[in-house]
């Protein structure tokens, strides 16, 4: 029951009416909205949903004897015994074949044999996302930065709260806990804001990333020596223009959704096509993690506060963690080792400049900025060859293939240069285009508003190439 679906919408039509009927009574409409989060995971497996709640009574109980208890010692067990616990439930499910399988081939190279049991292991949707969010809510109250949940219910909720369970954004206890404690609001924030983010998320998902998926990018990189040099260079940036646009419009459908509940959800994305050098994507692309993997990461190591070489390995782990988390193949492995190489070589060269006496901090040429874009973007979308090959023997076939130098292959599509290059513009000057399309929104007279959405919606679907492909981080 994924966004883009008339089952979703007959369900979110169904909680928003009985959902804004209980706002006079708020423990009810609250118990109401758990429920209608945990039907919501039930519905992509139900025996899975006992993994989600048993995460959050886990992660409820450490967090309360972490509230009560003064005694550093203490404190700290408890916090360890709390993130150990999660990573152990987030490994199994999602490293243990992994490890096995590459356990195993070790040791056949070695001349042994091991014997870990074969599993059939079914991985919870949205696993990394809200055994992260409980890990950073441990970790806060452990240093007295987070908001205490009221009751059981308040965290459970915050836990598992649908439009963002799946593929966040990840939540901090102060962003999501106080709108949670708080009384209900009287009728629904910014209506056209939410409105026009469904709409717009919708269009990027369902029309856009999913005619991208299903004209010439999955396919190239399923075999990706039917496609010439010029073809698989196409495909390189548009994946990432996809990559873009899959997530991001999820991110804009669940702020949207969230905010018809009455619930602000973060910002996960700023334009970060439009970043200029490897630091600043990296501020602007899936925000709520990179956040998480600073302050929970890379801080906690040192950050940038010792010597430069340990900053430099600071950053290595941190984004190889980052690797990791996205999945347990060595692509995914590599392509944070890439972005961890990048970002290292960016603050090395700030380090060295600053020793020069030379003024980083601009103002920078235009051309600067186009190179420094240019080969930001670029960097991104090859590394991401990693991140999209099944395995390894693809990537070296994908990179052969580019440097055949070969003009002629399976054949492109001029529409997929049209949208890759439309999704960069968007990074630009999409947001006016969002403003001007609430502001829109904002004129149509009441009377007239609802219908005219459910013709936007309409609009969209009648626009949709094929079959809504998967979203890509539904898979971590």
């Amino acid at each position: 029951m994924a966004f883009p679906t008339l089952n979703f919408a007959y369900f979110f039509l169904l909680v928003l009416t009985v959902s804004w009927s209980l706002r006079s009574y708020r423990r009810e409409q609250k118990a109401f909205l758990l429920l209608a989060s945990w039907y919501f995971y039930a519905r992509f497996n139900l025996k899975l949903l006992s993994f989600l709640v048993l995460s959050s009574l886990v992660n409820y109980g450490i967090g309360e004897a972490l509230w009560e208890t003064k005694d550093q010692k203490k404190r700290k067990r408890l916090l360890v015994i709390g993130l150990v616990s999660n990573v152990l439930f987030l490994g199994f499910f999602k490293y243990y074949n992994f490890f096995r399988e590459n356990l195993e081939q070790f040791t056949e190279f070695l001349g042994l044999s091991s014997h870990l049991p074969i599993l059939e292991i079914a991985l919870p949707l949205g696993i990394s996302f809200y055994t992260f969010q409980g890990m950073a809510y441990l970790v806060d109250v452990y240093k007295d930065n987070a908001v205490r949940p009221k009751t059981l219910l308040d965290f459970l909720l915050f836990q598992s709260f649908f439009p963002q369970i799946l593929a966040g954004p990840i939540c901090s206890s102060k962003e999501l806990l106080p709108q949670i404690m708080a009384p209900a609001p009287q009728e629904i924030p910014e209506v056209s804001r939410a409105i026009s983010l469904i709409v717009t998320g919708l269009f990027k998902k369902i029309v856009l990333a999913t005619f991208l998926a299903t004209h010439m990018v999955d396919d190239a990189f399923r075999s990706p020596e039917l496609y010439s040099s010029l073809e698989l260079l196409i495909v390189v940036y548009a994946y990432t223009a996809q990559v873009y646009l899959d997530f991001s419009g999820y991110t804009d459908m669940a702020r949207g959704i969230g905010l018809l509940l009455g619930f602000r959800i973060p910002e996960n994305f700023n334009h970060p096509y439009r970043a200029t050098n490897i630091g600043d994507f990296w501020r602007r692309w899936h925000i709520t993690f990179s956040r998480w993997l600073r302050l929970y990461i890379y801080f906690p190591l040192g950050g940038s506060k010792c010597s430069r070489l340990r900053c430099y390995f600071n950053l290595l782990v941190t984004f190889v963690v980052c690797g990791i988390w996205h999945g347990p193949t060595w692509g995914f492995v590599i392509w944070g080792f890439i972005h961890s190489l990048a970002l290292i070589s960016y603050k090395a060269s700030l380090d060295i400049r600053r020793d020069l006496g030379i003024d980083v901090s601009g103002p920078f040429p235009w051309w600067r900025h186009f190179l420094g874009w240019f080969a930001t973007i670029s960097l991104c979308a090859f590394a991401r060859i990693w991140f999209k090959a099944s395995d390894l023997t693809v990537v070296s076939e994908f990179w052969a293939g580019l440097f055949e130098f070969s003009l002629y292959g399976q054949g492109f599509e001029l529409m997929v240069i049209f949208i890759t290059a439309l999704t960069i513009w968007m990074n630009f000057y999409g947001y006016r285009v969002f403003n001007a399309f609430v502001a829109m929104n904002e004129r149509i007279p009441e009377l007239f508003r609802a219908p005219a959405w459910v013709v936007m919606a309409i609009v969209v679907f009648m626009l949709q190439p094929n079959d809504v492909a998967p979203f890509i981080y539904f898979g971590f």
